[in-house]
């Protein structure tokens, strides 16, 4: 999937995007009606439509898509922002209510990280993630949801949701998205000295309470391996990666980054993933903590997410009978399984544990 025209295309226009630069291969273009609407297509399940259509307008008005088409992804772009603002707002009001209630949650992933694009209302957003600092507090915190009528689940990996005015809400007690139990004890440390170090966001006029760019970096790069270890992940993803490292390049401590890397077992990873980041988003090999290891192959990593898209919900292996079947994973232990076996070498601490403590999260509370 990686070697063809269309791939080609769609990894320039992404560059293009998501830094703001031109096409620098013009040759690869005009593309036909057809061209444009599997590009089209390929962008939304991939979550990226706004940072592709951010490199459509950098492009020559006769290269760009037909004005059907142009309008119809301008429209969808402008939704997703409208859909952020409605989000900020949202997001206000949940902590509010417990900043009221003497909680102060720490807001993960989301919109934090939409902070570190150039433009953060163009990233697709997702749900809300709210980290606590102990697990008495995430109780508190449920508790006070469940008063004020929401209907809170509990859900694997020590974890809960609820709905919010149309936004999936999730309290987390755990701050990074790594299941290796002999590393839970660093993890714990970092998360209570992140909770000290007091690292905010402004949201209209408020301040939230976010990681610190390091802790983001690692945050969000757990996130990306432990989707892959499951069913998938989407470029937004890598792209959130790419612009953390970009935008807190200068408070980021390389020497320290690299360490936390190690001491997590996860290092030979994060090798393949800055070679994804590098080759195929076009980050700046000098924003990485560590040199570039070009003897790493990355490829097959690509190839599974162009394969799987979003979160592996259009894996066309698997995208038709889930949709007849509401959304419900198909062979999903032969799934997890191959990728177990696939990430072993890279980050074996994750990959032998990630299933293990999914499953006992779902009994243990």
């Amino acid at each position: 999937m990686l070697n063809t025209r269309i791939s080609e295309i769609f990894f320039e226009l992404l560059k293009s995007g998501l830094w703001g630069k031109p096409i620098l291969k013009e040759s690869l273009f005009p593309l036909s009606k057809e061209e444009w609407n599997h590009m089209y297509k390929i962008s939304i399940n991939q979550t990226v439509e706004c940072v592709i259509y951010d490199a459509i307008q950098l492009l020559p008005s006769i290269f760009q898509p037909d004005k059907s088409l142009f309008i119809q992804w301008m429209v969808r772009v402008e939704k997703h922002a409208q859909r952020n603002e409605q989000m900020n707002i949202n997001i206000l009001r949940v902590v509010g209510k417990m900043k009221a209630n003497g909680i102060d949650p720490m807001l993960l992933k989301g919109q934090g990280i939409a902070n570190c694009y150039t433009n953060p209302l163009r990233r697709v957003c997702g749900d809300v993630d709210l980290c606590f600092r102990t697990p008495e507090v995430f109780e508190k915190a449920d508790a006070l949801m469940l008063a004020n009528g929401l209907n809170v689940e509990k859900s694997a990996g020590f974890s809960s949701s609820y709905v919010f005015n149309g936004f999936e809400i999730e309290h987390h007690g755990r701050m990074f998205d790594l299941h290796n139990p002999f590393i839970q004890r660093y993890l714990r440390s970092v998360q209570e000295e992140e909770f000290r170090s007091n690292h905010y966001l402004e949201m209209n006029g408020r301040k939230v309470r976010v990681l610190s760019g390091m802790q983001m970096a690692i945050q969000a790069n757990a996130h990306i391996l432990k989707h892959l270890l499951s069913f998938g992940i989407g470029i937004r993803q890598l792209c959130d990666s790419a612009r953390i490292y970009y935008h807190y390049f200068e408070q980021i401590d390389p020497a320290e980054l690299k360490k936390a890397y190690k001491r997590l077992g996860i290092s030979k990873w994060i090798d393949v993933l800055h070679v994804i980041l590098v080759k195929y988003l076009g980050l700046s090999p000098d924003k990485l903590p560590s040199e570039l290891d070009s003897s790493v192959h990355a490829d097959w990593m690509m190839e599974e997410i162009m394969i799987a898209g979003n979160f592996g919900f259009y894996n066309s292996k698997y995208e038709e009978i889930e949709k007849e079947q509401g959304g419900r994973r198909v062979d999903s232990g032969k799934r997890i399984w191959n990728n177990i076996v696939q990430y072993i070498p890279y980050a074996p601490g994750e990959a032998i544990w990630f299933p293990i403590i999914q499953f006992y999260s779902r009994f243990k509370r």
